[in-house]
């Protein structure tokens, strides 16, 4: 499988990063990371230049990695400073890859491409994740052994919530509305509105809540592995303003062709002091994605196997649109990466 390079990725939770030395997998390669004592963070490719060894196996000192297997120390560019051995002289080719590295949204964000393209304002907005004034937010991370198109896929497809997450999120009556789907600016829209449902199973645990609501359901994609899920309820008939809001950052980065770190976070416009709130619905999350989206796509990936799910030729469905377009995207832009053509994703941050 061909992955697209110029554009940033999810590395890690940045209160998960300190200082010392984590390795990861990204678009399958090595990396390791950490943070300098000044704070910043440093991801250098997790392979000594002289016998290979990780040199996530090393050892921290003074902001710059010695590397376990003979002592060579290289700092936070990647240049070897220091060889112990013999007389100390240094190869000229011993240097490590670093890879650009912002800090944003909470979100450490790794780009695996061309350093020249790597522009901070490429990365999507996710400010509810870090405005505290007026969201209550949590967030967290699952480890999927599928392909990240998958992942992808079950994220854009609003319909299956109504199946898959009926016991802890969604009504199966959900599953009838017609969503509309529409692209803006390279940014793919999934949107659903059903008036006077049942109330949602994860809006239950609101005091006051009444029995049916009108309920919101849209999802933006960007490409390559960015999505956002907004999804609330009002009490019916009165406006979105007045009702219970959530948004949901979901970010996706291959760590290889047949496993993705799945970056997850959850925001809310209501109860933002009720920290007694926040651990219920973050449990009722990770139920949602630990016991029912996990199994199905690690299941649906056993049954691909190492095939394509596209030339399989699968039967699609209506809401299968919002998948469908950013599969195309993601395609179109690995081609015109190859063939030198391309230009990293448009900036998003004005949106």
């Amino acid at each position: 499988m061909k992955f697209l390079k110029n554009a940033w990725y999810g590395a890690i939770w940045g209160d998960e990063l300190g200082n010392r030395l984590i390795t990861r997998r990204f678009l399958n390669e090595p990396v390791v990371l950490y943070r300098k004592a000044d704070g910043m963070p440093v991801a250098l490719a997790d392979r000594c230049p002289h016998r290979f060894a990780p040199l996530s196996m090393g050892t921290l000192l003074n902001d710059q990695i010695e590397c376990l297997y003979h002592g060579l120390r290289f700092d936070c560019s990647g240049t070897c400073t220091d060889n112990p051995n013999g007389a100390g002289l240094i190869p000229k080719a011993a240097k490590v890859r670093s890879y650009p590295l912002h800090e944003r949204w909470g979100m450490v964000w790794i780009w695996m491409g061309d350093p020249e393209f790597a522009d901070p304002d490429l990365i999507p907005d996710l400010p509810w994740l870090t405005d505290t004034t007026h969201y209550a937010s949590m967030h967290g991370y699952l480890k999927l052994n599928a392909n990240y198109l998958l992942v992808n896929d079950n994220l854009t497809d609003l319909s299956h919530a109504s199946f898959v997450h009926v016991k802890t999120l969604e009504p199966r009556e959900m599953a009838r509305e017609i969503f509309k789907l529409t692209e803006e600016d390279g940014t793919i829209w999934t949107r659903l509105f059903y008036s006077g449902m049942s109330t949602p199973v994860f809006f239950k645990a609101i005091p006051g809540i009444p029995e049916k609501v009108d309920h919101w359901l849209e999802m933006r994609c960007d490409p390559p592995g960015t999505m956002v899920t907004f999804y609330g309820v009002t009490p019916v008939g009165r406006p979105r303003e007045e009702g219970y809001d959530t948004c949901n950052p979901n970010i996706t980065t291959p760590e290889t062709e047949w496993t993705t770190h799945y970056f997850w976070g959850s925001a809310r416009t209501f109860a933002l002091d009720d920290h007694e709130l926040t651990s219920h619905l973050k449990e009722l999350v990770e139920l949602a994605f630990n016991t029912e989206d996990k199994p199905i796509i690690e299941g649906q990936q056993q049954i691909i196997g190492q095939n394509e799910l596209m030339q399989l030729q699968p039967v699609l469905l209506p809401n299968d649109g919002g998948s469908g377009r950013a599969r195309r995207f993601i395609e179109l832009r690995i081609v015109a990466e190859e063939q030198s053509a391309a230009k990293p994703l448009e900036a998003v941050a004005a949106r």
